[in-house]
């Protein structure tokens, strides 16, 4: 089913950030930097991997260079750089709430379908003024099918003893992780306090905190734990890796996420990053990266087959159950929020 099925307000926007890798040597690049080179600020892993297979052919004539890190020091970056003459990032890549608190700092360049045609496309639901969505999903608890027989319908399940040890969830989406305990626990999508609350009961269960989304794959590959949260389109590509996974939206509901592209305001170079966000919106690549990494396409004309969107879609029972997020709250509590996730939750464990 199509994303435009979801009416969405605003949806969380997430953190992660930035390292700059140093092998990429990105001052001298710069220093000889040409129209047709663009500097991309994305997380690593399977994500780069695939925009490197996938949105960088259609992204012809230029050249690809990535600063790849997590996303808090990638925002640290941008905001740094707003009030310099040139920036060093070219497009930078976030998840919604991010990008949101991005704009509100003035640090974004405004997007039309003037600056980038193929944002005509885009589903309305999904649309920003300041940004381009690329890929959506929304976050599921996944198990291991051969440890956990009977699929779990809500996310207190995580408190029972005999998973005690056997809970991880992945740093980078710290305020996901939050957020959705919480509706587990009573709460709404304006705070996180019924997450903090749930998390700090689920401590004396000795939950794990890995440092990445592969890594929680590995985790739950090695048996080492049996159950997370996490978005649907992961549980998707890891079920297609072969692991024995199963994955539901809990009766009490879940949260949507888009990760989506934007264009620093001191861009060195304003018209290959909108050519980049461009390509990626591009159908094909679009109909590609639902088919490898299981995230619904964000644009009407991304022909998928039946059995792809059935796959990466949404029925109408559980577009129901994600729940449209309260983004000026949430962003109000941000700095709550990670300071309990780091000071409460993850010391001791």
């Amino acid at each position: 089913m199509s994303t435009h099925d979801f009416q969405r307000r605003q949806v969380i926007r997430t953190a992660t950030g930035l390292a700059l890798a140093p092998a990429l040597g990105l001052g001298s690049a710069y220093a000889q930097s040409e129209e047709n080179k663009v500097v991309v600020g994305t997380w690593g892993g399977d994500y780069q991997k695939l925009l490197q297979r996938i949105v960088n052919p259609q992204a012809k004539g230029l050249e690809v260079i990535y600063d790849t890190g997590n996303a808090v020091a990638r925002m640290t970056k941008v905001r740094a750089e707003a009030k310099s003459r040139r920036g060093s990032m070219d497009v930078a890549l976030l998840a919604d709430l991010d990008m949101y608190e991005l704009s509100v700092a003035g640090a974004l360049e405004p997007i039309g379908n003037q600056q980038v045609p193929r944002k005509a496309q885009v589903f309305d639901t999904l649309l920003t003024p300041y940004s381009i969505p690329h890929i959506f999903s929304a976050m599921v608890i996944v198990y291991d099918t051969t440890k956990i027989k009977t699929p779990p319908t809500s996310f207190n399940q995580a408190l029972d003893p005999s998973l005690k040890g056997r809970v991880g969830f992945s740093d980078i989406i710290f305020n996901f992780n939050v957020l959705f305990a919480g509706l587990a626990n009573g709460g709404n999508t304006s705070s996180f306090d019924a997450g903090m609350k749930l998390l700090m009961k689920l401590k004396g269960n000795a939950p794990k905190v890995f440092p990445s989304n592969e890594a929680v794959a590995a985790a739950l590959k090695s048996g080492e734990i049996w159950m997370t949260c996490m978005w649907k389109a992961r549980a998707l590509q890891w079920q297609k890796a072969g692991l024995p996974l199963g994955f539901v939206i809990p009766q009490e509901g879940a949260v949507p996420v888009t990760f989506e592209a934007a264009v620093p305001r001191n861009t060195r170079n304003k018209k290959a990053a909108f050519d980049y966000l461009g390509a990626m919106l591009a159908p094909q690549g679009q109909v590609e990266f639902a088919d490898a990494m299981g995230y619904a396409p964000t644009v009407r004309d991304a022909k998928m087959s039946a059995e792809l969107a059935a796959r990466v879609g949404f029925t109408p029972d559980e577009l129901k159950r994600l729940r449209a997020l309260d983004l000026k709250e949430l962003l109000a509590q941000k700095a709550q929020v990670l300071d309990f996730w780091n000071k409460e939750f993850k010391v001791g464990l």
